[in-house]
């Protein structure tokens, strides 16, 4: 099985993000980060695998994406902070051959911002925004491996700056769906900037190396959810984290009391569960340590890196919403749609 060709270039793509961690990156985007799926910002971030198919996060995984999503539409919006908006809007068929074909869309706004001259007077207002298209593939290698890829092209734009983005996603999963287990591992927003107005820098777009293991029970209404993220890189935490520190009274040194290894791991990793509610419903509940640890203000954590949400369905549609705690001063609106536009047109 590891000889197939979709597994070498899986792992081709594997050993490409590994090299151009030596080159110089650009600035980061939300539109990679954060997710707009309801679900999985409520389990711990953009989904690598899980026991069933998921429409909302086949935007960020192509794996998820299964027979009964052919036809679908999934539209999904998040209202972030300080006027910033996410959405996402993904459309899907199923291919002749074995495996599913997905196209879709991201964009950030930034918001509106006031624009002066040099002497400082008012010159009105632009906005900021960042877009990218894509159009993702999955096939079955067999009964149990599923692998995807998925090409974007986008653009950031700030007033007179412009970049154009472009690259390539890889995913592998695996799932046994007897024990209700599996586990799938991901590279995303592996690509490149180049600038094309004002100073905007050339160079490689930051990627993440992602891995998920999702377990279900039998005889239980719930599914655990642990997720890796950033991989690619162990020390996450800002610099000075591990610092001692000085008493201002005596100038003697305080040695730190963060465990270094156990706090660098834990950066790594989010955990949430999906409780069943019914055939119609579900709720999710999340934790992310590294968002608890970086956005507590003043040692106020409150309930900084929580999650929770939920999906129901009415008539055609299938909605899910989450909020997601970032510091005690606000939390993320996450919303989701799932609707079939032949049936929506026949039921109206």
């Amino acid at each position: 099985m590891m000889n197939h060709p979709h597994i070498r270039a899986v792992a081709i793509l594997f050993c490409l993000g590994a090299f151009s961690a030596q080159s110089q990156e650009v600035q980061e985007s939300l539109i990679f980060e954060l997710p707009t799926d309801a679900r999985s910002a409520a389990l711990g971030g953009t989904l690598m695998a899980d026991v069933a198919g998921d429409l909302h996060a086949a935007a960020y995984n192509p794996n998820l994406l299964d027979s009964s999503h052919s036809g679908l539409i999934a539209l999904d919006y998040v209202n972030y902070f300080s006027g910033i908006g996410l959405v996402s809007v993904n459309y899907v068929r199923q291919k002749k051959r074995a495996g599913m074909t997905q196209i879709g869309m991201r964009a950030l706004n930034y918001g509106q911002f006031d624009a002066f001259d040099a002497a400082g007077n008012m010159q009105g207002t632009f906005s900021g925004s960042d877009l990218i298209s894509f159009v993702g593939w999955t096939h079955p290698i067999d009964s149990t491996w599923t692998v995807a890829a998925q090409v974007f092209a986008g653009s950031r734009s700030l007033n007179r700056e412009v970049a154009l983005w472009a690259g390539v996603e890889g995913f592998i999963q695996a799932r046994w769906p007897q024990k209700r287990l599996a586990f799938g591992a991901g590279i995303s927003g592996f690509g490149r900037q180049w600038g094309w107005k004002g100073t905007q820098p050339n160079g490689a777009l930051p990627w993440n190396l992602q891995w998920s293991f999702v377990k279900g029970f039998q005889n239980a209404p719930f599914v655990l959810f642990i997720k890796g993220n950033h991989m690619e890189e162990w020390d996450l935490a800002p610099p000075g984290t591990y610092d001692d520190s000085i008493d201002p009274l005596t100038g003697d040194v305080i040695p730190s009391k963060v465990f270094k290894f156990g706090d660098q791991l834990m950066r790594h990793i989010a955990i949430g569960t999906q409780i069943k509610l019914g055939p119609n419903g579900a709720l999710f509940v999340g934790y992310d340590y590294r968002r608890r640890a970086e956005m507590a203000a003043s040692q106020r954590y409150g309930t900084n890196g929580f999650a929770i949400g939920g999906e129901f369905k009415v008539r055609e549609f299938r909605l899910r919403i989450t909020r997601n705690t970032y510091h005690f001063a606000g939390s993320s609106t996450h919303i989701g749609l799932t609707f079939n536009p032949r049936r929506f047109k026949e039921g109206f």
